[in-house]
């Protein structure tokens, strides 16, 4: 398979991947009665560029929908990241198309684990709001509905997101490699 074939399917499955993202919090919100949330890949709104946005009615992030809609994007390619890895464990997979499979079950996989701990780092660590990202709303306003702090939810989203990526390790190594779970 050529490079360029490769690079393309790289490209693509990374743009997949973010779709399949936004995917999660339009179907979460539409399940909670927005039917007009929808996302935007590539635009512009106010003047300025927007790179994968999801509007909905529910990104106000102080009622239990809201939360599980800015939880739903992370959460969503998660578990489609098990479907593909098993795909790819299974054989299932062109071997045509197996550089895009693996491009979005690598993104999907460690999805949430990577948005936790942007967001613990960058957001909570630094003392700087970060509206907009995912794990930040759903903490911040989890955080308001249960009464612990964003530092206690942000710890177990850590500690659970980590869990998460040891325990799956061997899936995850078995998938890269072909061999079987």
């Amino acid at each position: 398979m050529s490079a360029v074939l490769i690079a393309a399917q790289v490209l693509a499955g990374l743009v997949t991947f973010v779709c399949l993202h936004e995917l999660g919090h339009v179907l979460m919100a539409r399940r909670y009665g927005d039917r007009s949330a929808r996302f935007t890949l590539l635009g512009r709104l106010d003047g300025q560029w927007i790179v994968a946005t999801t509007h909905t009615t529910l990104a106000d992030t102080d009622s239990w929908p809201g939360v599980k809609v800015a939880l739903a994007g992370p959460l969503f390619t998660r578990l489609l990241a098990e479907g593909l890895g098993l795909m790819l464990v299974l054989g299932l997979t062109p071997a045509v198309a197996r550089p895009f499979v693996l491009t979005v079950f690598l993104l999907a996989r460690t999805d949430f684990w990577l948005y936790t701990l942007r967001d613990f780092a960058a957001g909570y660590l630094a003392g700087r709001a970060l509206p907009g990202r995912d794990i930040s709303d759903a903490v911040r306003g989890g955080s308001a509905l249960v009464g612990r702090s964003q530092g206690q939810l942000f710890a177990l989203l850590l500690g659970v997101s980590t869990l998460d990526l040891i325990v799956g390790w061997p899936r995850l190594a078995a998938t890269l490699t072909g061999g079987s779970l």
